[in-house]
């Protein structure tokens, strides 16, 4: 059993194991339902998305030309689904020496970076448009790097993008991809490592939720960026939550101090609507002041959440050697 107080779990020993299946991911990013498919993003060369049917199995796989790809939303217009995939621009070198796997800055490393993009699709991949590097319009300067993490998407197209693998802001598009404003890097308020996006909406107001990962913290600001306060759980290398009810459920990628992760760590924080800690699935609850440990955690590396009309938890690792997403019953 996993968690505490109200919101314990169990894994679900059968759920997308897919034992006999050749598609696998590579990393597990992000998660989505639509309709009666869960929707993976994933940065696998040969498939970038994955889909899987309510009992877990892959029914489908397709996708080559977004390499990183990394977040992934839905937006449905006119009864149609539009997808908006976010490919960060981290990319399998063809150049890897077969070794290396932490010099960045090596040409021969596993991993290399490159300009990342955001593409919105139709449901089943046509390209609708897409949005490259923010110098070619004006919004950085050439020096500055754009390797987006996530994205998220309001009712009427708009969209707000967290550069959180490259220059950390968030920068808002209309709903035909042009250009408004960006935001995220004023003041002492400053994003890190912006892992995530989403909309808070348990409010009176909405406003914009951003993950800043390294400072273990979450931010909200409001839809013209104007900064609204910070949440922060010491140890937690915290992602952007979903919503389940009036309760936030935020993936833990690693455990640790801010400059130590803890290797292979990871849990699942859910907080209550005053967003207290109330329940951590894979490790216990930790006292006030406290730093969060997911070390033995049954999880590598909690990257994406979704969930369904149940409770139920459905959940993405990153670098968990090819492990398709995972399903947490709630008990």
């Amino acid at each position: 059993m996993l968690g505490q107080n109200d919101w314990k779990f169990e894994i679900d020993p059968i759920w997308g194991k897919q034992l006999n299946s050749e598609i696998r991911p590579n990393n597990a990013h992000a998660l989505m339902f639509w309709q009666d498919r869960l929707v993976l993003a994933t940065d696998h060369p040969d498939h970038n998305v994955i889909e899987y049917d309510y009992k877990g199995n892959v029914v489908d796989s397709w996708g080559k030309q977004w390499p990183g790809l990394h977040g992934l939303k839905g937006l449905v217009e006119n009864n149609e689904m539009s997808l908006f995939l976010v490919d960060s621009g981290w990319v399998v070198n063809r150049r890897w020496d077969g070794e290396s796997v932490d010099d960045w800055a090596s040409p021969f490393n596993k991993m290399i970076a490159q300009a990342g993009s955001i593409t919105k699709t139709t449901r089943s991949g046509q390209v609708i448009f897409s949005v490259g590097h923010p110098v070619t319009y004006g919004a950085y300067a050439a020096e500055m790097s754009f390797n987006p993490t996530d994205v998220v998407v309001l009712n009427n197209g708009e969209f707000y993008v967290i550069d959180g693998y490259g220059s950390d802001y968030i920068l808002h598009f209309n709903r035909h991809g042009q250009f408004l404003k960006k935001f995220g890097q004023d003041g002492v308020h400053r994003i890190n490592n912006g892992h995530g996006i989403t909309m808070d909406e348990r409010g009176d107001e909405s406003l914009l939720l951003v993950s800043s990962r390294a400072e273990h913290s979450l931010m909200w600001y409001t839809l013209d960026g104007q900064y609204v306060k910070s949440l922060t759980l010491p140890g937690a290398f915290i992602h952007a939550p979903i919503f389940l009810d009036d309760h936030m459920l935020a993936p833990v990628c690693w455990t640790g101090e801010r400059n130590r992760a803890e290797d292979n760590s990871g849990v699942i924080c859910i907080f209550d609507e005053a967003n207290t800690l109330v329940s951590v699935l894979g490790a216990e609850l930790p006292l006030e002041g406290e730093l969060l440990s997911g070390k033995g955690s049954p999880f590598c590396h909690c990257h994406g959440l979704e969930c369904d009309d149940k409770g139920n938890i459905y959940l993405a690792q990153w670098n968990a050697n090819g492990l398709h997403p995972q399903k947490l019953l709630r008990l």
